[in-house]
C-alpha cells in the first residue's frame, strides 16, 4: 500500500468519527395571540447592513421557533456591530411577551414609541400588552389609529372587531347595574363603539325617558324608527311618554292600547293616561284643586263635583242656602252644588261655608262618610253615625289612617278617595 493510500483512507476514517452538523430547527407557525407578535421590522425603513439583516433574520426565525436562547446570542451579534438598530429592542420584548412577560416587555415597548411614535410593530406590541393587562378600551384606540395607516397588518380588522365586541359587552353590562347618570354615560360610550347595538339604544332611551329629558331620548330613538324595532314594546313605550311630555295624549294612548294589547303589564300605565288626558281637559280649578298640596273646602268641593258622578249628575235639588264668602271664589258653583246636597252646611250665625278653610284627613273622613250616606250607599246603611264605620263597610281608606286626623291632605289624595266613593255608589 502506497503512502498516498495510507493517507486516504486515514482521511476516511476521521470524516467518518466527525460530528454530524446541527440541524436547522424550522419556525413553528404561531398560534393563539402569538400570531399578532409581529415581526419587530414591520414599520421600520432603515435597513441593516446584508450581513446583520441575515443575522436579525435567523434570530427571529429561532424566537418563532420558541429557541430564544439562540436568538438572543443572534440578536446579541446585530448589537455588537449595530446597536441603534431598533427592531432589536423589539425583538427583546417580542421574546418577553411569548413569555408572558408583559411586565418586562412593557418598558421596553413604551422607549421605542417614545422616539418613534408611528413605528407599526412597536404600536401592535402596546396593544398587545394592553390587552394581556385589561386595558381594552386602549388597546380598542390604538389597534384604530394603526389600522388608519398604509400598509396595516392583515389581522388589524380582526383584531379590532374583537376588541369592539369585548369593550361593547363590558360598557353595556356595567351601565345595566349601574345608577341612572353612570349608566347613561355608559350606554353613549357603549353607542359611540356599536351604533348599530339596538338593546342599548332602547335601554339608553328609556333611562333618558325615566330622566324627563324627552328630547335626547327622542334622538337617540331616531334610528329605530324606520327598523324592525320599532314595534317592540319597549320603543312604544318610550315613544308614548315623549308624546305625554309633549302633551300629545290620544297619540300616546293608542300607542299604550296596541302594547296593552299583547303585554297586561302595560294595562295599569294605560289607564293612568286616559285619567292624565280628562284631567288635562278639566277646568282650571279642578287642575289647581289636584294639584295643591294642602286642599280647601273649596278644592274638595271641585274634586267631588268631578269625581263624583252622584254628586254630578244629581237632581231635584233644594235651593242651597246663602253664604257670604263665597263671591268669586274659584269652584263655586262645584262649592253651591256642596251646599245644594247638604254636604257642605252654613253656618247659621256667620252665614258662611268657609271656601278657604284647610281639609285635613280627619274632616277628610267626616265629609266622605257624609257623602256616602247622602247620596244613598247601600254600603252605608247600618253602619251607623261613625265616620269610620262607615268608610270601613264600603271599602274606602280612612285618609285619617297612618298620617294622622290633623295632617294635610293633598289634592291627588282628595280624589283617590272620591273615586273610591264614586265606586262605592256605583255598586
Amino acid at each position: 500500500m502506497t503512502k498516498i493510500s495510507i493517507l486516504l483512507i486515514a482521511a476516511i476514517a476521521l470524516a467518518s468519527c466527525a460530528p454530524a452538523p446541527a440541524p436547522v430547527v424550522a419556525p413553528v407557525a404561531p398560534q393563539g395571540n402569538d400570531r399578532f407578535i409581529i415581526d419587530p421590522r414591520t414599520g421600520y425603513d432603515a435597513q441593516p447592513t446584508p450581513a446583520n439583516a441575515k443575522r436579525f433574520d435567523d434570530a427571529w426565525r429561532a424566537i418563532l421557533a420558541g429557541d430564544y436562547t439562540t436568538a438572543r446570542k443572534k440578536l446579541d451579534d446585530v448589537r455588537a456591530k449595530e446597536p441603534g438598530y431598533a427592531p432589536l429592542q423589539l425583538a427583546e420584548a417580542a421574546i418577553d411577551l411569548r413569555q408572558g412577560k408583559t411586565d418586562a416587555a412593557r418598558p421596553i415597548v413604551e422607549r421605542v414609541l417614545s422616539k418613534r411614535p408611528r413605528y407599526t410593530s412597536a404600536a401592535v406590541y402596546a396593544a398587545e400588552i394592553a390587552i394581556a393587562e385589561k386595558r381594552t378600551r386602549e388597546a380598542f384606540d390604538i389597534y384604530r389609529e394603526i389600522a388608519s395607516r398604509p400598509g396595516a397588518p392583515d389581522f388589524t380588522t380582526e383584531r379590532i372587531v374583537e376588541l369592539r365586541t369585548t369593550l361593547f359587552d363590558q360598557m353595556y353590562n356595567a351601565a345595566l347595574a349601574a345608577p341612572g347618570e353612570e349608566s347613561v354615560r355608559l350606554l353613549r360610550e357603549a353607542l359611540a363603539i356599536n351604533p348599530s347595538a339596538n338593546p342599548a339604544r332602547i335601554l339608553l332611551a328609556q333611562k333618558l325617558v325615566a330622566q324627563h329629558k324627552y328630547d335626547e331620548a327622542r334622538t337617540e330613538l331616531e334610528p329605530i324608527l324606520n327598523s324592525g324595532d320599532v314595534d317592540r314594546s319597549e320603543v312604544q313605550e318610550a315613544l308614548a311618554e315623549i308624546d305625554i311630555s309633549r302633551g300629545r295624549y290620544e297619540a300616546a294612548i293608542a300607542r299604550y292600547e296596541r302594547i296593552a294589547k299583547r303585554d297586561r303589564r302595560f294595562a295599569a300605565r294605560l289607564d293612568e293616561i286616559k285619567q292624565q288626558y280628562a284631567e288635562a281637559n278639566m277646568p282650571p280649578q279642578f287642575r289647581r284643586a289636584i294639584e295643591s298640596e294642602s286642599i280647601t273646602r273649596g278644592d274638595l268641593a271641585v274634586l267631588m263635583y268631578w269625581k263624583v258622578a252622584s254628586v254630578r249628575f244629581a237632581s231635584n235639588m233644594a235651593a242651597p242656602p246663602i253664604a257670604t264668602d263665597i263671591g268669586e271664589t274659584p269652584g263655586r258653583d262645584e262649592i253651591v252644588r256642596a251646599m245644594a246636597l247638604g254636604i257642605y252646611q252654613v253656618d247659621q250665625v256667620t252665614r258662611r261655608v268657609g271656601p278657604y278653610s284647610p281639609v285635613n284627613a280627619g274632616a277628610l273622613t267626616r265629609i266622605t262618610a257624609r257623602v256616602l250616606t247622602l247620596r244613598g250607599a247601600s254600603c252605608a246603611r247600618g253602619a251607623g253615625n261613625d265616620p269610620q264605620k262607615i268608610l270601613a263597610a264600603c271599602a274606602i281608606v280612612d285618609p285619617a289612617l297612618g298620617a294622622g286626623a290633623e295632617s294635610p291632605v293633598t289634592g291627588r289624595v282628595a280624589a283617590g278617595v272620591m273615586e273610591q266613593v264614586d265606586r262605592a255608589l256605583s255598586r
